[in-house]
């Protein structure tokens, strides 16, 4: 049984109950000590007692502070503008750092990019100014090296005036027939040591420039001549034409792996059978390299680049050639600046630098390009000179660009094969998945395309013009030579089934015989090493990804020794592949020039004329399609070709124009 409580036990138990209660609201409320519900709860609550508080961290966006008070942190960069000034670039504008700038003897504004830049001997002063500064402001500063390389250029053109080298160290044949500009790229490969990177645009003789250069420093050869197969003998003919001292017997072909290398005083040799063999030459030292056509080692991960390095780092003279020297980006310059400057930047400081490198779960990533014009100061001081046809060769005839929009009577767009490649495009996510069906649909825009094309190439042939006939795919190769040959027109191929010595005498019979009306070639077999200057009507029946190939190709005709207005007509099609390569190019084009690599093709002014007009309007709104068009060019109005389409064109072009270019570089295009 239990224990009964007395009165006065209940009593004292519901005072201890309430005096809990009261002490547990006191720390719940938390309230300022002299409150009046403390006294109130609590009679006994000691007002002398300091009561700590939490304070409240929650953001209030109210308060004054978060109106006048900016969160951001500032940031900078630095990058060269000229030989002997760079620019300090501020991502908010900020008093207190401005009157920083104006202590600065050397500061000029640029009212219309709002950017300040200084003098290069002002820049430690200026760091050191930034680096305790009270706006806390974080800069990007130019790589040492880069820096280093531009404060020893502005001293050596300070200090030194360098006369111009003796040239009579080289034969008088050559130099009889040097141009002022060819003279000039003679004395610049001298001044850099036989170290450097002609990047001529195509036609404007580089290699007679690179002979030249060779010549000077003959007594460091013997000479090693890299080059693609199919221009082997061109270059061994251009050193018995402009290079008469040297015997014949001093110059060697290197024919296979069994080949054996003697005392002869020059070497010929392609990059694959040098890949093949390069533990042969490895075993000579040659004092001089040339490379040519060096934009083919854009990948230092290929072999035969790696077989390029291991030749050229016994070298004590290395030039490039190329017109070409960034095909697509920046970062493909790095390999080849690396094979003529073995000390240059690292390969990631690089990229970060000029190619916008950003990492992610695959590693980094360099496809993009960043600081352009600092770029383009740096390859010309170091190793590179580039000069182009319109800014120095103006004896040479201009070139005449016509869109030929094919007759869409003819074009078979639209088909179900075309439908299905679009479908798999939106279904599949992964590179290679997306490459399989870009290569399909760039066939079936081919096949589709095949009658509109004959009948072009028939017109030609009807009026008897001279011209070269370019293409990608062996189908339409064929057709045109078909039509050809139905029409008892005589012509010239090559293509990658083309041997060397075949190839020089295709090119000779076109060269010398008129009865020979028509050259057809492959786009990616014969775009360099080849001289066709006897036709001056060029005709692109198929466009192509890259425009250094176009360009390339175009220049088999406008070069030195021609004599006539060159007419160059490029073929496209609505609702076909060519919806995307144009704008592609248009892209490409505009980060080529971003870094001083101009491509001298122009496709934004271009006659444009129709195959066959039936109801077809004009197409400037074809030219102007573009991923990033200007104002003018959205004022275009759309093709109501494309908007008729029975599938979803516009974004199937959408999708194609992210699409990375260098997805298609794999490609074996001899053989499609």
């Amino acid at each position: 049984m239990s224990k009964m409580c007395s009165l006065e036990e209940i009593e004292k138990k519901r005072l201890l109950a309430l005096q809990r209660r009261n002490q547990s609201q006191l720390k719940a409320q938390n309230n300022v000590p002299n409150s009046p519900v403390h006294k109130k709860i609590s009679p006994n609550y000691n007002t002398n007692v300091v009561r700590h508080h939490k304070s409240n961290n929650r953001f209030n966006p109210i308060e004054p502070r978060n109106f006048f008070t900016s969160s951001k942190s500032v940031t900078g960069k630095c990058y060269m503008i000229s030989d002997d000034r760079f620019a300090l670039e501020t991502s908010l504008y900020v008093p207190a750092i401005i009157e920083t700038f104006k202590t600065v003897a050397s500061k000029l504004y640029d009212p219309n990019s709002k950017i300040w830049n200084f003098h290069i001997n002002d820049y430690d002063h200026l760091m050191q100014k930034l680096v305790g500064h009270e706006s806390k402001i974080s800069v990007t500063r130019i790589p040492q090296i880069v820096f280093q390389i531009f404060k020893k250029n502005l001293k050596s053109e300070k200090d030194s005036q360098t006369p111009e080298p003796d040239l009579s160290k080289i034969d008088e044949t050559l130099m009889d027939t040097l141009m002022p500009f060819q003279r000039d790229g003679i004395c610049y490969g001298i001044s850099k040591g036989g170290r450097c990177l002609i990047a001529d645009d195509m036609g404007l003789g580089k290699t007679i420039q690179a002979l030249g250069i060779a010549c000077y420093f003959r007594t460091n050869w013997p000479l090693l001549i890299v080059v693609p197969s199919s221009v082997r003998f061109q270059w061994s003919e251009a050193i018995y034409q402009f290079l008469p001292s040297i015997p014949t017997h001093y110059v060697h072909h290197f024919a296979n792996t069994k080949d054996y290398i003697g005392d002869e005083k020059v070497t010929i040799i392609s990059y694959d059978l040098l890949h093949r063999a390069v533990d042969v030459f490895e075993k000579h030292i040659y004092g001089f390299i040339i490379l040519d056509e060096s934009h083919v080692l854009k990948n230092s991960k290929t072999a035969r680049f790696q077989a390029a390095q291991r030749i050229c780092a016994q070298a004590r003279h290395v030039v490039l050639l190329t017109g070409t020297p960034a095909l697509s980006r920046p970062i493909e310059l790095y390999s080849q600046i690396s094979l003529i400057m073995p000390r240059f930047m690292k390969y990631e400081e690089y990229g970060l630098r000029y190619c916008a490198g950003q990492k992610n779960n695959f590693g980094w990533d360099f496809t993009g390009f960043s600081n352009m014009q600092e770029l383009q100061l740096l390859l010309r001081i170091t190793c590179m000179i580039r000069r182009l046809k319109v800014d120095i060769l103006h004896q040479l005839p201009s070139k005449i660009r016509q869109m030929v929009i094919l007759n869409p009577d003819l074009i078979k767009a639209g088909t179900r094969e075309m439908r299905d490649k679009f479908e798999q495009m939106r279904k599949n996510t992964t590179g290679l998945e997306r490459h399989n069906v870009l290569l399909q649909y760039y066939t079936e825009s081919s096949i589709a395309r095949l009658r509109a094309v004959c009948a072009h190439v028939k017109n030609l042939f009807e009026r008897k013009i001279k011209c070269l006939l370019y293409a990608h795919h062996q189908s339409v190769l064929d057709a045109i030579c078909n039509v050809a040959e139905s029409m008892k027109i005589r012509y010239i191929r090559i293509d990658g089934k083309t041997t060397s010595e075949q190839r020089k005498y295709q090119v000779d019979k076109f060269q010398k015989h008129d009865d020979y009306l028509t050259a057809v070639l492959s786009l990616t077999a014969a775009n360099a090493g080849i001289t066709l200057t006897a036709a001056h009507h060029v005709v692109f029946t198929e466009l192509f990804w890259n425009p250094g190939i176009m360009c390339q190709a175009e220049d088999r005709v406008h070069r030195i020794g021609q004599n006539k207005d060159v007419i160059i007509q490029y073929l496209v099609a609505n609702n076909t592949a060519d919806d995307h390569i144009w704008p592609l190019l248009k892209k490409k084009l505009n980060v080529l020039n971003a870094v001083g690599l101009e491509q001298d093709l122009t496709i934004k002014d271009i006659d444009i004329s129709v195959q066959k007009q039936i109801g077809q309007q004009d197409l400037s709104s074809f030219v102007s399609i573009s991923p990033s068009s200007s104002k003018e060019e959205e004022n275009c109005s759309p093709m109501e070709d494309l908007a008729s389409t029975s599938f979803n064109l516009d974004e199937f072009k959408e999708e194609l124009i992210e699409v990375d270019g260098a997805l298609f570089d794999p490609c074996d295009w001899d053989d499609m």
